[in-house]
């Protein structure tokens, strides 16, 4: 069987994971079509750029994406084309796992109610003629929601992501050891905002917990969401936008919590193929 996978990875001055994540796919049950690596290390334009550098330069039918830092399982590829072939669908979300702080592997997946707040591009896979007509990444964003934009656009265009969990990648490094932070946020949730605003709501709920109330980031956010950011490109949302938005996102997580008490959480995601 031929491969019809290209694979993308934006890199940003982390040699030593880079070449972890290669091995990873000289290792493959099905070789990858191409592998188009574009560092980023000098120019710093972030990783959608880079995305859509790397998914121009090649010409498989399909695009997987993945993170630096990350490795793929070795039926990865295997599995995309095989998922790609036999069902009709514009794009994949697979699996991802990680390593906690005492060395065991967990997943570290989007919750099985969430339809919109999810797609990370350290593992998510796109028809490429999809890509090409909804122009690729949204490169206003710099860092951080470029991805779940990327995959809303496909949605909106008419085609269907679906959650593929056996499509894996891990990422080795406990995630947010760091303790990282987005230096683009929350312009990206002010683009992400006009993006869809009705799937954003679930993105808005998402965020509503004891701990944001309680520590003022929620309100910082609305405040936030609401003001002119750097670069001024993006609109803020206006005070009725803010009081639609964040009415219908309580309703959401009000709904959430009163599910969650009495017949529990989804026991599968609606994006799943089956």
């Amino acid at each position: 069987m031929d491969s019809e996978v290209d694979v993308v990875i934006p890199t940003f001055r982390r040699p030593e994971a880079l070449a972890s994540c290669l091995r990873s796919l000289e290792s493959q049950t099905l070789a990858p079509a191409s592998i188009e690596v574009v560092d980023d290390s000098e120019t710093d334009y972030g990783p959608g750029i880079s995305r859509n550098i790397g998914w121009k330069r090649g010409s498989g039918r399909y695009v997987a994406f993945i993170d630096d830092d990350c490795l793929a399982d070795c039926g990865w590829i295997e599995n995309i084309q095989r998922v790609f072939s036999e069902n009709d669908i514009g794009g994949i979300e697979g699996g991802i796992t990680t390593t906690d702080i005492d060395g065991e592997i967990i997943d570290f997946n989007p919750p099985h109610r969430f339809n919109w707040d999810r797609f990370k591009t350290a593992n998510m896979a796109i028809r490429r003629d999809i890509l090409t007509e909804i122009g690729g990444f949204d490169e206003r964003y710099f860092l951080h929601r470029e991805d779940t934009d990327l995959a809303w656009r496909v949605i909106d265009a008419g085609y269907r992501m679906v959650w593929v969990p056996e499509c894996k990648v891990h990422h080795p490094e406990p995630i947010g050891v760091h303790g990282a932070v987005y230096g683009a946020y929350p312009r990206s949730e002010q683009l992400l905002y006009h993006c869809n605003p009705n799937k954003f709501v679930e993105s808005a709920a998402s965020l509503i917990s004891r701990e944001s109330i309680a520590d003022g980031s929620l309100r910082k956010l609305q405040r936030d969401m609401r003001t002119l950011q750097h670069p001024p490109d993006v609109k803020p949302l206006s005070r009725i936008q803010s009081w639609t938005l964040w009415t219908r996102a309580w309703f959401l997580a009000l709904f959430w919590a009163i599910r969650k008490a009495t017949i529990g959480d989804p026991k599968k995601s609606s994006l799943c193929l089956k």
